[in-house]
């Protein structure tokens, strides 16, 4: 089981900080504990987080570009109220809170006046993804720019968080609203209300001229910008008769009196909204609240991400992939007092994890669903088993197919043990050849997966377990022979844990290999089943390796993972599953996630290397750090002679690429780099000759014995065998290269050259 590294936060209270060292990798990145006994001050909340909201500006910060050298990740989020301050009269303990605080972490303190109450109908990842973008919209409209209905304004960026919520606010007020974005994106700004001829490309100056002559010569009253560089000066240029021009972006901060100088009439505002007092942002946050009840406005479209993938969060919104708000989830432990429910629950695996649950995690109760409930045999004994380990159990027959039977248990769940974690083990099989799979094949398998598990997604919406579980099948994955219908079932599962993921919700599909404990699915297999299945590559996993899996996989925060025992030669050569065993299997070089922390890793690995070498060794490193900033799997995404720019590196991607040669060439490498050698081939020549210097006349490149004995004893016996360097060596050594027999070094006589060791052979190629 492997997958993108993520990051650790423990179990206790934890708060994430940067490492300083300017990438986007999980190791740049630390959770710290947070004691949770302070005194509050007077208008302090304490809040436990349950999202964070994700701005462009938290990237700058872990890159290390950002101006101030001392900020820090996030600034606003929801979550629950957990304490008060004595002064604190407009939430209460227990309310579900959004606002503005700082950190990333599992608790936060903010003031009582940004924060504000969840709207009952909101997602904790809706709330969380509301604070910064409306709030910095308003002030930029209303206070900064101080807008009239009638103005024309340009909204770069207008599918990001901020551009809807400006162009929300400016639709409301009134105004004729021009915006830009990639043109992939154009759809989003059409179903937002803006006139296709009102929209250009946010990648290109191209839109100063649409617009210039749309206005006929008269351009916008005000801009709200987060472009740079020459887009920029375009944007400026569209205001000939000046207005407002407010700098949300921070890599191209102009000086506001140069800009009135170039541009007449012109008021060019940066701001940055956490440095807008309390008071002021208390206000604004009352006044849209106001706007949301009354249905004027909407929160933007969020995805969710879970904190642990952060690193993979902060690459996807730097390449601007994403529209709308981008959130993080973070992840709570169980309730100690709440009920955990595994569907399957008398069943082996059921079982097995009902008990580990209560072993591993604390678990107290369990709700077991079976469609044979208590009569289930060995139900009542693993009831008695659960007892003895501390915890009470119910086992109840319900067919979890059924919507309205799932409804009435899980109405039985006490209020004062509510719900806390669903663990969907329940399947059955119906194989045949795909020809074969009439609906009663299919039916049974979708329902008791499939529709099972969407309806525990809907009713148990308003509970939001913390832990959410799908048992799923590598059969998804991989593919399986006469299981066409078992593996569309199972994709779904994973398709809805991606799904409750992305809206902030708990949700981890394990797509499970081969058990090899007897289940309910596997029980009819044999010997000869279980020795074919591992001559296709899947070998069985015991008990204990599976509960370790599943401890794994629920800490990687991913939304699925393939918890199975691979034997990658087998599944290549078994011909059973050719394309993904291609993907599986394929002997291939990962882009590496590894930043050295020690001086010139790049250096020690060319020394005594070849020319040929060093170039191949240099060009490698290269493609990998640049996949590993792109987010590619492999460096086999980084053709040689493709430029930088068309494999999609832009200014805060070339600052990453940077750091990262940095720390592992030890050299001081400007953030150009990427545009001063355009392709990783040329870039690859200028790091090597700047490792390794060519040779002086000065310098001797003949090697001495000593060094060519260190090179040979570095390599295995058979590679110089089957190299031919023995062969060579023997020749040397006794002037008739056809013998088969030689002297020993030792002046044993008739031994052949494969008898010989290492040392032996060294001794032969120097002549001794």
């Amino acid at each position: 089981m492997e997958g993108p590294s993520g990051i650790e936060i423990g179990s206790g209270e934890w708060r994430l900080r940067t490492a300083g060292a300017g990438t986007l990798t999980a190791d740049n990145f630390v959770a710290e504990p947070v004691a949770v006994d302070g005194e509050l001050g007077d208008t302090q909340v304490r809040i436990a987080v349950r999202a964070v909201g994700v701005n462009f500006r938290d990237v700058l910060v872990a890159l290390g570009m950002y101006p101030d050298p001392d900020a820090i990740i996030g600034g606003e989020g929801a979550g629950v109220v957990v304490a008060l301050g004595a002064g604190v009269t407009n939430v209460a303990v227990g309310d579900r809170v959004m606002g503005v605080f700082e950190g990333v972490g599992s608790v936060a303190v903010a003031d009582c006046r940004v924060v504000a109450p969840i709207p009952a109908d909101w997602s904790f990842a809706a709330a969380a993804g509301v604070p910064a973008v409306f709030l910095t919209a308003y002030y930029a409209l209303r206070d900064l720019a101080r807008v009239q209905r009638g103005q024309r304004v340009l909204i770069h960026a207008g599918t990001g968080g901020v551009g809807m919520a400006a162009i929300a606010l400016a639709r409301l007020w009134g105004l004729e609203v021009f915006a830009t974005a990639s043109p992939a994106k154009w759809p989003v700004l059409r179903s937002m209300g803006v006139a296709a001829d009102h929209i250009g490309s946010s990648r290109s100056a191209e839109f100063e001229e649409r617009f210039s002559r749309l206005t006929r010569g008269l351009g916008v009253d005000v801009v709200v910008n987060s472009l740079a560089g020459e887009l920029t000066d375009a944007s400026l240029r569209l205001m000939p008769g000046g207005g407002s021009f407010i700098e949300l972006g921070r890599t191209d901060v102009r000086d506001p009196s140069e800009v009135a100088r170039a541009h007449p009439g012109v008021s060019y505002q940066p701001f940055v909204l956490f440095e807008v007092g309390p008071d002021r942002l208390g206000e604004m946050l009352r006044e849209l609240m106001v706007m949301f009840a009354g249905g004027d406005i909407a929160p933007v479209q969020t995805s969710a991400w879970d904190v642990r993938r952060l690193p993979e969060t902060y690459r996807y919104l730097s390449q601007a992939r994403h529209v709308g708000k981008t959130v993080i989830s973070v992840p709570r432990r169980l309730d100690p007092d709440g009920t955990v429910l595994i569907t399957g629950g008398t069943g082996v695996l059921g079982a097995v994890f009902a008990r580990h649950l209560v072993q591993k995690y604390g678990v107290r109760r369990l709700l077991l669903l079976s469609r044979s409930g208590a009569a289930a045999p060995g139900a009542q004994d693993l009831v008695d088993e659960l007892g003895a380990l501390g915890a009470h159990a119910d086992v109840v027959a319900c067919d979890v197919s059924d919507r309205d039977a799932l409804a009435e248990v899980l109405s039985q769940v006490p209020q004062q043990h509510p719900l806390t974690g669903v663990v969907h083990t329940a399947g059955v099989l119906r194989d045949g050849v795909f020809a074969s799979l009439t609906a009663d094949k299919w039916e049974p398998v979708l329902a008791a997966k499939a529709d099972a598990a969407w309806h525990l997604h809907e009713l148990t919406a308003a509970s939001d377990p913390a832990l959410f579980v799908l048992f799923s099948s590598a059969a998804g994955i991989l593919g399986s022979p006469g299981q066409a219908n078992y593996a569309a079932a199972n994709t779904f599962l994973d398709a809805l844990a991606h799904y409750r993921q992305r809206s902030g919700s708990a949700g981890t599909s394990l797509a499970w290999g081969f058990w090899e404990q007897k289940t309910g699915l596997t029980g009819h297999l044999g010997d000869q089943d279980s020795a074919r299945m591992a001559r296709s590559g899947f070998l069985p996993m015991t008990t204990e390796q599976g509960l370790a899996m599943f401890d794994a996989a629920i800490e990687s925060g991913q939304p699925l993972v393939v918890p199975a025992r691979i034997d990658t030669a087998a599944l290549s050569e078994s011909g059973a599953v050719p394309a993904i065993a291609g993907l599986i299997a394929r002997s291939r070089r990962r882009a590496s996630n590894e930043d050295s922390t020690q001086q010139s890793t790049l250096s020690a690995l060319l020394q005594g290397r070849s020319d040929t070498e060093q170039d191949r060794i240099t060009l490698e490193f290269v493609r990998d750090q640049a996949a590993v900033v792109l987010g590619h799997d492999t460096s086999h995404m980084i053709p040689p002679e493709e430029p930088f720019k068309s494999l999609g590196f832009d200014s805060l991607s070339a600052v990453e690429f940077r750091n990262r040669l940095q720390t592992a060439t030890g050299l001081k490498i400007p953030a150009t780099i990427v545009f001063d050698h355009p392709t990783p081939r040329s870039l690859a020549t200028h790091l090597r000759t700047q490792i390794t210097p060519p040779a002086t006349d000065n310098q001797s490149t003949e090697l001495s014995e000593s060094d060519l004995r260190n090179l040979l004893n570095r390599l295995p016996i058979d590679i110089i065998r089957a190299s031919g360097i023995a062969e060579i060596a023997r020749g040397l050594a006794v002037g008739h290269p056809g013998s088969g027999a030689i002297a020993s070094p030792g002046g044993e006589s008739g031994r052949s050259i494969e008898e010989l060791d290492a040392n032996e052979l060294i001794d032969l190629a120097m002549g001794h």
